[in-house]
């Protein structure tokens, strides 16, 4: 036998050993996937559910959405539908809109997270949904059109530049900023948005090829959101960041005719209520309870001076305070009667920027 051919049945065979050894590392990965409970079959026995099978149906159509990512943030892709969410021809969640601003409209958009696009049961259920209504019932001269513009995983960083790139082409009279819990759960203190790290992002979703899980599997393990417990200089800088961004953002506003709500959102760490027993566990699981409370605390304390910047501000961490049912359904994300409490709080706040601007016209 020849040299060479006993190269080539030495490099076959190494071959069909990695292809083995690819075969069997992919069986013990979904076996292991398989056993993993489900995140959404786990949403239908939350105390602060009263509907199991919507509960799953929107935590199915969460995962669900697309989205369109850029340098300095990411957007939700257009023209989405599904049983509890619909995503409009711009990406914002809720009814359609045009991008020139109609004759007569004053245009609010609301800025934040996933906390702020919201996890609940409709469109008609988000923030922005029970705020549009508390706006309807006036019946006011000019008719007020609020847009949800949150973005699930956004951070001050991204939230900024989606205002500064996107927002602004759409003739925004008012933007409020529901924020802070993501910048304080995270910790991010480069101004990188957190997908940056993600090795697939711009080609699929992870959870759409369903044939070879191995390289997804692993990236979803590599680049996993982590906890990071710094020392006090860095809460300091976080909070410092959060402040910075919004300022710039304010500033914008005076210069460009937009007023300008910044609000620190609530957490389950920061309200005084009496806890479910889901919401309690939350707490109990949250291994970084203090040290976000910390940062939220150092956002609180540069209100003063964003108030000097901006039409108006709002500390909402304490808005639950004494509510007795479950609000929660896990350590930030809130239930469609939490929803409509912070509306209720937002519509406080903005209804005399609202009115005194409706006077004008």
């Amino acid at each position: 036998m020849s040299v060479q051919i006993r190269y080539k049945k030495q490099f076959v065979l190494g071959i069909l050993l990695l292809i083995i050894l690819a075969l069997a590392v992919e069986g013990i990965i979904r076996v292991y996937e398989s056993s993993l409970p489900s995140e959404c079959l786990d949403w239908m026995h939350y105390d602060a559910f009263n509907d199991d099978k919507t509960a799953e149906q929107t935590c199915r159509d969460i995962k669900e959405l697309k989205y369109q990512f850029f340098d300095t943030h990411k957007r939700i892709e257009p023209n989405q539908h599904y049983d509890t969410i619909n995503i409009n021809n711009f990406g914002f969640r809720g009814q359609e809109i045009t991008k020139v601003k109609p004759e007569g409209v004053y245009r609010i958009f609301i800025v934040g997270g996933s906390t702020a696009f919201s996890h609940s049961s409709s469109d008609e259920t988000t923030i922005s949904g029970f705020l549009q209504k508390k706006f309807d019932a006036l019946n006011l001269e000019q008719k007020i059109e609020v847009i949800n513009a949150g973005v699930s995983g956004s951070f001050s960083y991204e939230e900024n530049n989606l205002i500064k790139e996107y927002l602004l082409q759409f003739e925004p009279d008012f933007i409020i900023v529901y924020s802070g819990g993501y910048d304080a759960r995270y910790r991010i203190i480069e101004e990188l948005p957190a997908y940056k790290t993600d090795i697939f992002v711009g080609f699929f979703k992870l959870s759409d090829l369903k044939i070879y899980r191995t390289p997804f599997f692993l990236n979803e393990v590599l680049t996993n959101p982590i906890w990071i417990n710094f020392n006090e200089e860095y809460y300091e800088v976080i909070a410092d960041n959060w402040k910075k961004r919004w300022i710039e953002i304010c500033e914008l506003g005076n210069s460009n005719g937009f007023s300008t709500l910044v609000t620190i959102q609530p957490t389950i760490l920061t309200v005084k209520k009496e806890l479910s027993s889901d919401e309690a566990q939350f707490v109990k699981n949250n291994a970084i309870e203090e040290t976000t409370k910390i940062i939220l605390e150092s956002m609180s304390k540069s209100l003063p001076l964003l108030e000097q910047k901006c039409t108006q501000t709002g500390d909402l961490r304490g808005i639950f305070d004494g509510f007795p049912e479950p609000l929660f359904f896990d350590d930030i994300h809130t239930t469609d009667k939490g929803n409509e409490i912070i509306a209720e709080e937002l519509f406080e706040l903005s209804f005399p920027i609202v009115k005194n601007a409706s006077q004008q016209n």
